[in-house]
């Protein structure tokens, strides 16, 4: 067969060539007239001899299977049948001449097969070839050496020449497999006078330092402006209750009444005991610790911070859809039949939380909808306008034109085009969060 081996200078195509083909065709120390690697199909095949020119100063003490140098690569036919042929710097041999003539030793690789050769031939790249060499190429592996590294060199190996193997496009035809060089073979041959072929590293791992830096930054710019923020709020919230003390304290003597006179009484009652119950470390504690596990704002020194300022209303939604009703049980979701149907659903508060609530109860919001008697009922303006809505004595107009249309609409369905989604909720609720 006749192979190909390329890569660029310093790729390690030489070294590993030589390495390759003198491990597989080494005698058996135990029976040096077989090989050491035989052939299932022919296991009594001796040793083979190697011919080799282009590699200057091979030491043949340290390689294992027998190498000859020979001096004329135009006839490489005449070696002996059965031999092995190793040619470096190929090009010089068979390189493009010019010519469309077919020189004897170009044409006899037609036929080489009926001697029995495998013949080597190394070069930097296939385009140094004559186009008849490149077309007869049985097998054709090419070494590519990232950054100069010597371990994670990439060889490739295809069934016939690339032209262009250092594309990434091609290496999908090639069969990949990652080598080192082998440090038993270093200074087996003469590869060069003076190596200048040093390790580098790729260019983005040298902006890894300054991406970190800038990450590092960004981050400590983020923490300053959050505590900006929170010390501008904490700032704020000082302000407003100096301006609360001091209108307190200006306030004139005939409007303080007997319940604000009780209301201080009490404050001062419990400033006391807040002071006595804060005495100890023990009262410090309790004052901090949440009465409801996992709910800090349960503590006692939260009261009168945690007072409610709204209360839940329901949004429920429904759907008959077998995916949504096959993971209900897992989402906790309440499930039930109605109108023959087996359906699920789920009720969410106007800040998009879970409710818990009954199947029945759901699915009554979802059907007739849920009367919040805590809105103010609408009061049609006169006048020329036949749509405007009033709530006097409301000072936005507009306020109260959104809410006396929503009060006055009916319970809102929707149902989608495929997933048989009904939602229910109070007039002018919006729609809940997809969860």
């Amino acid at each position: 067969m006749l192979y190909l081996r390329t890569g660029l200078p310093g790729a390690g195509k030489t070294l590993n060539a030589i390495r390759e083909i003198d491990l597989e065709h080494q005698a058996d120390p135990n029976d040096p007239e077989r090989r050491l690697h035989r052939d299932p199909d022919h296991p009594d095949l001796p040793p083979r001899t190697i011919y080799y020119y282009g590699i200057p100063d091979l030491k043949l003490d340290r390689l294992k299977s027998r190498w000859v140098e020979f001096d004329t690569p135009e006839k490489w036919y005449d070696l002996p049948d059965g031999s092995v042929i190793v040619i470096d710097e190929a090009q010089r041999v068979f390189g493009n001449d010019g010519t469309r003539a077919r020189p004897e030793k170009v044409t006899r690789f037609e036929t080489h097969r009926h001697q029995g050769l495998d013949i080597h031939l190394i070069t930097q790249h296939p385009s140094l070839l004559s186009t008849p060499v490149r077309k007869l190429v049985g097998k054709h592996i090419n070494f590519i050496r990232p950054y100069g590294r010597e371990k994670g060199i990439f060889r490739h190996e295809y069934e016939f020449c690339i032209d262009n193997p250092e594309k990434r496009a091609n290496f999908k035809q090639a069969s990949e497999e990652r080598v080192t060089l082998d440090k038993a073979y270093f200074g087996v041959y003469k590869s060069s006078t003076v190596h200048t072929h040093k390790p580098t590293s790729p260019g983005y791992l040298k902006k890894i330092p300054l991406l970190v830096g800038i990450v590092l930054a960004a981050l400590g710019g983020l923490a300053f402006g959050i505590y900006q923020v929170v010390h501008s709020a904490e700032s704020e919230k000082q302000v407003l209750r100096a301006k609360s003390d001091q209108a307190v304290d200006s306030s004139a003597p005939s409007a303080r009444n007997v319940q604000s006179a009780t209301g201080e009484v009490a404050r001062a009652e419990s400033s006391s005991s807040t002071s006595k119950r804060l005495a100890t470390r023990q009262d410090y504690i309790e004052d901090r610790s949440p009465r409801v596990p996992d709910l800090v704002a349960s503590a006692p020194r939260y009261d009168e911070l945690s007072k409610p300022r709204d209360f839940p209303r329901p949004v429920c939604a429904a759907s008959s859809d077998p995916n949504l009703v096959d993971r209900a049980a897992d989402r906790h979701f309440p499930v039930g039949i109605h109108d023959k149907k087996l359906m699920t659903c789920q009720c969410y508060t106007q800040q998009a939380t879970r409710m818990k609530t009954t199947f029945e109860f759901c699915m009554d919001v979802v059907v007739n909808g849920y009367f919040d008697d805590t809105r103010l009922s609408p009061q049609y303006a006169t006048g020329n306008s036949t749509r405007g809505v009033t709530t006097s004595p409301s000072p936005d107009p507009a306020a109260a034109i959104r809410r006396g249309r929503a009060a006055t609409s009916p319970p809102q369905e929707y149902v989608s085009d495929n997933r048989n989604l009904i939602i229910g909720m109070p007039a002018s609720e919006p729609m809940p969060w997809k969860r």
